[in-house]
C-alpha cells in the first residue's frame, strides 16, 4: 500500500471495500471507478482483513456479520520499522541501565560498554540511544541568546562596532598580555590598547576611548562571548546608551571585521610573539603609531581604495 498524506484516502479505501464486499462488484469495475489498478484493490482487501483479524476470514460465507467489521483502513506511516543496521534490543537496554546506574555522560557509558562489557558500539550510537529515550541531561548552550538584538544593515559610521581581544603569552615568563581592539564596520576606523589584565571594565573603557578617538557615537557594539564581555561590560556600555550584541557560540565569522583587523595588527605591527623584556608602554607606543598609519594613510579595497578617515568623515558613500 502506497504512502500518502491525502486525508481522504482512508475513506476512499472504505468505499472501495464496501463495493467489493457488500455489493459484490467485480474488482476490475471497482478499480476502474476509483482510478487505480486491480492489484491496489487486492492490497486494500488484504489490508482490510488484517484490520479485522478476530473475524471470520471467509467473509463471503457470513455476510450477515458485516456490521461488526471495520472498514476504515488507515494509511501506514512511512517510517521504517526495522533496519538491517539497527542495534539489538539488549544493547539498547544495557545503555539505559548504565545511564541510570552511573548517572554520567555518554562518553563514560561508552567507555564502560567497550572496555568492561566488550560491546562494539560507537559513541554517536550511545548518544543517539540516550537522546531517543530522553536520558540526556543538560544540553549545550544555545548559540544565540533570546534577547540578542538583530544585526543592523550598516549605513553610517557607528551603527555597528566590533570589539575583541588578542591574547599574547610572553616568551620566557609565560605571562599574558592582552590587546583590546575595536573597529567600526562602516568606516573601518580602528583602535587598540594593551593591558596586562583581562577585565570587563577595561574592555568597556577601551570601547569608550575608541568612541572619543573616532569622534562619532556608537549605536551598537558586537563582541564574542568571552569573559571580558560579560554582564559588567554590558552594564557600563548600556549606561552610555550603547546596545550590546553577542555573536553566536563557535562562529568567529560573525565578528569577521575585527578578526581580520587582529590578524593585520599582528602581521604589520606587533608580530606573533612578544618578548619578556618589552614593556607595555613600548607596545602601546607602537600601536598608536600604527593606528595613525592605519586610519589615515592605509587604503582599503573594501573602501574603494580610500582610507578609513575619509569614509568616517562622509567622503565616501557606500551601499
Amino acid at each position: 500500500m502506497a504512502y500518502s498524506i491525502n486525508p481522504y484516502l482512508p475513506s476512499a479505501r472504505k468505499q472501495a471495500i464496501l463495493l467489493v464486499v457488500k455489493e459484490r462488484q467485480p474488482i476490475s469495475i471497482v478499480a476502474r471507478k476509483f482510478g487505480v489498478s486491480r492489484s491496489t484493490i487486492y492490497r486494500w482487501l488484504w489490508r482490510w482483513q488484517e484490520v479485522n483479524p478476530y473475524r471470520d476470514t471467509d467473509w463471503r460465507k457470513k455476510l450477515g456479520q458485516l456490521q461488526y467489521y471495520k472498514f476504515t483502513i488507515p494509511t501506514k506511516s512511512s517510517k521504517p520499522h526495522t533496519s538491517p543496521k539497527s542495534l539489538p534490543y539488549e544493547i539498547v537496554k544495557r545503555v539505559i541501565e548504565l545511564r541510570r546506574q552511573l548517572k554520567r555522560c555518554a562518553e563514560v557509558i561508552w567507555y564502560y560498554l567497550v572496555h568492561e562489557d566488550g560491546i562494539r558500539i560507537s559513541l554517536s550510537s550511545v548518544r543517539r540511544i540516550l537522546k531517543r529515550n530522553c536520558c540526556l541531561g543538560k544540553t549545550r548552550k544555545k548559540r544565540v541568546k533570546k534577547d540578542n538584538p538583530r544585526r543592523p544593515h550598516v549605513t553610517k559610521p557607528g551603527e555597528l562596532v566590533e570589539t575583541d581581544t588578542i591574547h599574547y603569552v610572553r616568551v620566557g615568563t609565560k605571562r599574558r598580555v592582552y590587546v583590546y581592539t575595536v573597529i567600526d564596520v562602516f568606516s573601518r576606523m580602528a583602535y587598540a590598547e594593551v593591558h596586562s589584565r583581562i577585565l570587563p571594565g577595561l574592555a568597556a573603557q577601551v570601547v569608550l576611548h575608541a568612541r572619543n578617538e573616532f569622534g562619532f557615537n556608537f549605536c551598537m557594539v558586537q563582541s564574542d562571548n568571552g569573559l571580558e564581555f560579560s554582564s559588567y561590560f554590558e552594564q557600563v556600555l548600556k549606561s552610555q546608551g550603547v546596545i550590546i550584541r553577542h555573536t553566536r557560540l563557535g562562529r568567529p565569522n560573525d565578528n569577521a571585521h575585527i578578526e581580520r583587523f587582529n590578524r593585520t595588527i599582528q602581521e604589520e605591527c606587533l608580530g606573533r610573539y612578544i618578548s619578556e623584556s618589552t614593556p607595555i608602554t613600548h607596545l602601546q607606543g607602537k600601536i598608536e603609531n600604527y593606528l595613525e598609519y592605519y586610519n589615515y594613510k592605509r587604503v582599503h579595497l573594501g573602501l574603494q581604495c580610500k582610507t578609513p578617515a575619509i569614509c568616517a568623515s562622509g567622503g565616501l558613500q557606500r551601499s
